[in-house]
């Protein structure tokens, strides 16, 4: 009888245990990147222009001249050249430029709006050379993609994965809730090759012990 008493709650906490290690499984297997090099800008810039294409509908004629007006898309944010805040500046410029099309005629015009929100910092001397050449009649970027990449490559992160696996290591929820930690927690991960186990570690290391408890 004893041995029948004890061997319930036993089994009950070990459901337990494998119900939350499926639940960690599944979502290790979203958060694992389906490819292992970081996405070129290119490739970010034709996923905005799938998105967009999709949503041309938002597009409205205005009742006075019958024009179209396009969708309003919040300006980029100056850049300095703090290495961090590369990349998605980088997506920003990408985005606004796709959702505002119609107004960039040449490849000139998107470098020279890019260039007009690089001010201060690293990024002030960049800009003013590469300013100076355009000036020039030069031509030091063979197209807007180009041009993209010598930014990503003067300010962005030499070693990406590297600083994502870093920060995966020493990742704590602290005051955030669940669902802003996962979505942090994805973000870094989607710029490494870790395997399951890894990421399930650190998951599991970044999240609160109380949630363990209460699932217990």
């Amino acid at each position: 009888m004893q041995e029948g008493s004890s061997s319930g709650p036993a089994h009950s906490l070990e459901e337990k245990v494998d119900i939350l290690m499926a639940q960690f499984s599944q979502l290790v297997q979203l958060l694992t990147p389906h490819e292992t090099t970081q996405p070129s800008a290119e490739a970010v810039e034709e996923e905005v222009e799938d998105f967009l294409s999709h949503h041309e509908e938002e597009e409205i004629k205005s009742p006075i001249d019958g024009k179209v007006c396009l969708p309003k898309f919040a300006p980029p944010q100056m850049f300095d050249g703090t290495m961090k805040d590369t990349k998605s500046f980088i997506s920003s410029i990408i985005l606004y430029i796709k959702g505002r099309e119609p107004e960039f005629h040449t490849v000139e015009s998107k470098i020279m709006f890019t260039l007009s929100y690089m001010q201060g910092g690293k990024a002030q001397s960049w800009r003013n050379e590469a300013i100076n050449q355009i000036a020039a009649g030069k031509k030091p970027f063979k197209s807007f993609q180009d041009f993209l990449e010598k930014l990503d490559a003067q300010f962005g992160d030499p070693n990406l994965k590297a600083t994502a696996v870093g920060k995966l290591k020493t990742m704590r929820q602290g005051s955030l809730t669940v669902d802003k930690f996962i979505l942090q927690f994805k973000a870094e991960a989607s710029q490494t090759d870790l395997g399951e186990a890894v990421l399930i570690k650190y998951l599991k290391a970044g999240l609160h012990q109380s949630l363990f408890k209460s699932i217990y």
